[in-house]
């Protein structure tokens, strides 16, 4: 039965919910639309000069490095071009957004999204985090941002 109650369904992996709270999505993201707002009309990623400090210092890209590029192309609606910036500051972006919709769907029924993940996903989940962030930063590494 594989951990299986008889005559009862595992409990899932992951599981969405809406529950009371604050919706973060909803703040994430409007923290989101603002900064990518300032950075398309202040042109912030035009600038010349480095706005990261490891890149400064290191002279090599830190894992986030780009985030104010894809701000920018993402302000004026070229999503590939963010992806190509840094994809997983892009991905991370559009996951933000579709939690945003979501929070803001469900506000007025003052509830907010959710997920529940069981103990074993929660370990599969920061490693898969961990390779994400690894392989975004040697993406990073070998297109020389």
């Amino acid at each position: 039965m594989s951990g299986a109650v008889a005559g009862r369904e595992p409990a899932p992996w992951l599981r969405l919910v809406a529950r009371e709270g604050a919706p973060l999505g909803l703040v994430f993201g409007a923290i989101g639309l603002l900064g990518a707002t300032a950075v398309g009309v202040l042109q912030l990623d035009q600038l010349r000069l480095p706005l990261c400090y490891v890149k400064a210092l290191t002279g090599l890209p830190c894992p986030t490095c780009g985030s104010t590029r894809v701000a920018g192309r993402l302000f004026e609606l070229d999503a590939a071009g963010a992806f190509v910036m840094n994809p997983l500051a892009t991905l991370a972006a559009f996951a933000i957004a579709v939690w945003a919709a979501a929070d803001l769907a469900l506000l007025p029924r003052r509830r907010a999204l959710g997920l529940e993940v069981a103990p074993r996903a929660g370990v599969v989940l920061r490693i898969a985090a961990v390779v994400a962030v690894v392989l975004n930063w040697a993406y990073l590494l070998a297109v020389g941002r």
